[in-house]
């Protein structure tokens, strides 16, 4: 099966050239998380029916305040020039942390968007940027990637800056990145490598070279990681997903370029749940794709679009408690979907 026609938007090879240039970060707006109902008002699940749903649309996380400028607010800033900029601009990357809260880095917005999935809480985190891409978090503190500027930051619980990685760490175009026990793996994508960092920004090593072997990497750009540690490399331009050790050994590898069920012409974020069922977004045809562990296709949720469940251009994702969120960047907005395990 081939995926729905993608949007008109023109193809490239593309080489993620984002991520955040920070400042200093106080949260600036509060509220609630979500607009509108929890559920959609016609149900969303995958696949269709009759089959047993595996996948169910939830909601919509939109800061509140970005639907609140009344009609005079709007005729007030076209009259005086005032920026029509909404609340959640261009979100990317997106990681849970600890107590229930979901980070979403959005690129065009300079912030990190902070959630709180549990009470609906809302809060932001101003960053001085220009394109924030990455976010993980560790210890009780953030750490995003500044791709433009070629660093990783690192913010306490406040959103404050408390260091940033210099030119000793080597980092030509920093991307996606994942906290693992005590270290960050940050994806390099211009160095076709994985840098390891400990807490406090100091290079623990390194992995990867150009190519197209086990191991090589081309243009990689997104990273997650499982309960046994093992990470999970979007191999972007070799069209496949890595699967390795924190070392960097190689493990396994799935995936090729097409448009059809399982294949991929635009791999972006990846995680993995519970189970062991691989995540992967793939960008240019706004689908989720799961896979199992051999990297055999499983299930597709999604398509283009503006309604419920459906995306346009869709980039990062997190999953947490049997809970997918997703990155649906142009929609600006991240969207929560549910895993139905299997009744035994």
């Amino acid at each position: 099966m081939k995926f729905p026609r993608a949007r008109p938007i023109a193809v490239a090879v593309v080489v993620v050239s984002v991520t955040v240039a920070l400042g200093v970060s106080t949260p600036r707006a509060q509220g609630r998380a979500v607009r509108g109902t929890d559920r959609a008002a016609v149900e969303r699940v995958w696949p269709d029916p009759p089959a047993t749903a595996r996948i169910r649309f939830l909601r919509s996380l939109v800061p509140e305040t970005a639907a609140r400028r009344s009609f005079f607010r709007k005729l007030w800033d076209a009259v005086s020039g005032g920026r029509d900029t909404p609340v959640m601009a261009q979100p990317y990357g997106v990681t849970m942390g600890p107590a229930g809260r979901l980070y979403v880095a959005d690129t065009a917005g300079h912030a990190v968007h902070v959630y709180d999935v549990r009470t609906g809480g809302y809060s932001k985190l101003d960053v001085d940027s220009e394109s924030l891409i990455g976010v993980a978090a560790l210890g009780g503190r953030l750490f995003v990637t500044d791709s433009v500027a070629g660093r990783v930051i690192c913010l306490n619980g406040a959103g404050r800056k408390q260091w940033a990685t210099g030119p000793e760490a080597g980092l030509q175009r920093p991307t996606g990145i994942v906290a693992a026990d005590d270290r960050l793996h940050v994806v390099d994508t211009l160095a076709h490598r994985i840098v390891t960092l400990s807490p406090e920004g100091r290079v623990i090593g390194s992995f990867g070279s150009r190519g197209g072997e086990p191991g090589q990497f081309n243009y990689p750009t997104n990273i997650a990681r499982d309960g046994a540690g093992h990470l999970y490399v979007t191999d972007s331009m070799n069209f496949r997903i890595q699967i390795l050790t924190p070392q960097g050994r190689f493990i396994s590898a799935f995936g090729h370029l097409g448009d059809g069920s399982g294949d991929f012409s635009r791999p972006k974020g990846v995680a993995v749940d519970r189970e062991g069922h691989i995540y992967v977004v793939e960008g240019l045809h706004d689908v989720v794709q799961i896979f199992d562990q051999e990297g055999q296709f499983l299930l597709g949720f999604g398509e283009p679009g503006h309604a419920d469940g459906e995306f346009w251009l869709a980039t990062g994702i997190a999953i947490a408690n049997d809970r997918i969120y997703v990155a649906d960047s142009s929609n600006r907005r991240v969207q929560v979907f549910e895993y139905l395990k299997e009744e035994r």
